[in-house]
């Protein structure tokens, strides 16, 4: 069928038809279609309207037949649109009735209740990821769609080992409105310091907006209050601050020819220690090299004005800034660090897995609030490393030398769903 042909169709069923002067139409139902119904059968959802072809269209008509399919318990959204069938004939009307299912409704059971509806929802993920000076995470996810209302998840992480976490997040995105995305959490995590071996439990709950500018770029604000226990010491920490993103990666899990930067300012106000301030800024370009080498380029920054307590200092080294030594063998007030890697794939960028090998080196530094840049302390180490990445897994293992430190070997591990 040609382009025109098709227009011609679509305005069809789109456009009012006009009636002949003088004269009036009566309208009267030709063909009924239902969309959105997946274990219901057509017939069903016609026999809950009551609604059939050759009945005569009323506005009270769609009405009563949207309160019947709501009263009968199977959909979660109920809609009816009135359309012409063709241009020439203003009486031939076709009804779309548009429905949603409700979770947990099946042949044998059309009326679900609440807790079959809860269990239908319901999405168990498995947490399994190995960071660099924590060692092994593992748990589960509990995930609970639309129990809230439409585009809603209630989540419920659980897990143990290099992070103990328990909490509850309340995930809400929007169509319309001055926000995409927010996020209320609450819950307690606990891990070990990695280089002083202190438990950091940390108790609390807070709260995120976005919104999303464009496919690149979103901004948001997000304020925490957090009960702090480290080792013997006790404090209270509130935090609000603002960030923006710029993300032009399609393929996050291997980028080529993008960028990856974000910027964020945080103040911080404590009950046992000097309110401070803080800003983070993350820099990554991804350039093509040849074929299938890419080139990474990073630039971290750390930096607050005033001196902080040790639970809040900036750790550098580690797989996160600077593989050659441990985490957390320097801290302090202000970081800044940066990488340069070459990436080469052995497989074909055709193959949804993706494995291959990477030769780095990284430089860093950190330092107190009351000291410069300039004469702060350096260090590097160069190395090489395995990797292999997938929709959901991404492993890693890097062998680094760091200059004056020895040699240290990295393994990262993460599930992402």
């Amino acid at each position: 069928m040609s382009t025109p042909i098709l227009v011609f169709a679509a305005l069809a069923l789109l456009t009012p038809p006009q009636a002949p002067s003088g004269q009036s139409t009566s309208e009267t139902i030709v063909e009924i279609r239902v969309h959105g119904n997946h274990t219901t059968p057509d017939a069903d959802v016609l026999r809950i309207a009551g609604v059939a072809p050759g009945a005569p269209f009323s506005a009270s008509l769609v009405a009563a037949a949207e309160e019947r399919l709501r009263q009968s318990g199977r959909f979660k959204s109920v809609e009816i649109r009135k359309r012409y069938l063709s241009i020439e004939d203003a009486s031939a009307i076709v009804l779309l009735i548009l429905v949603q299912e409700q979770a947990g409704v099946s042949a044998d059971v059309p009326d679900p209740g609440p807790m079959r509806r809860l269990k239908a929802s319901t999405m168990w993920l498995p947490v399994l990821a190995f960071d660099d000076g924590y060692g092994f995470t593992y748990g589960a996810r509990v995930s609970f769609v639309d129990v809230l209302g439409r585009r809603t998840r209630l989540s419920v992480p659980l897990t143990w080992g290099g992070e103990r976490r328990a909490s509850v997040e309340v995930e809400r995105r929007f169509l319309s409105g001055p926000f995409t995305r927010v996020v209320v959490e609450g819950g307690i995590t606990q891990r070990e310091h990695p280089s002083l071996d202190v438990d950091d439990r940390r108790t609390g709950a807070g709260l995120r907006v976005e919104r999303a500018m464009g496919p690149w770029f979103r901004v948001g604000a997000r304020g925490r209050l957090t009960d702090v226990h480290f080792g013997d010491d006790t404090d209270r920490l509130a935090t609000a601050g603002v960030e923006a993103t710029l993300d032009t990666r399609r393929d996050p899990a291997f980028p080529r020819n993008a960028l990856y930067a974000t910027a964020a300012v945080e103040g911080l106000w404590f009950d046992r220690a000097s309110d401070n301030s803080r800003v983070t800024v993350d820099t990554r370009a991804y350039v093509g090299v040849v074929r299938q080498v890419v080139l990474v380029a990073r630039v971290l920054e750390v930096w607050s004005p005033h001196a902080l307590p040790v639970f809040e200092q900036a750790l550098l080294g580690g797989a996160a800034s600077l593989r050659g030594f441990r985490l957390g063998f320097r801290m302090g007030d202000r970081l800044t660090a940066g990488s340069a890697e070459l990436r080469m794939p052995f497989t074909s960028p055709l193959r949804v897995a993706r494995t291959g090998v990477a030769v780095f080196a990284d430089t860093g530094t950190a330092y107190g609030a009351g000291a410069h840049l300039s004469g702060a302390r350096w260090d590097a180490s160069v190395g090489a490393g395995v990797f292999v990445t997938a929709p959901i897994v991404a492993m890693r293992l890097d062998v680094a030398h760091g200059f004056d430190a020895g040699t240290r070997v990295h393994f990262g591990l993460g599930l992402s769903f």
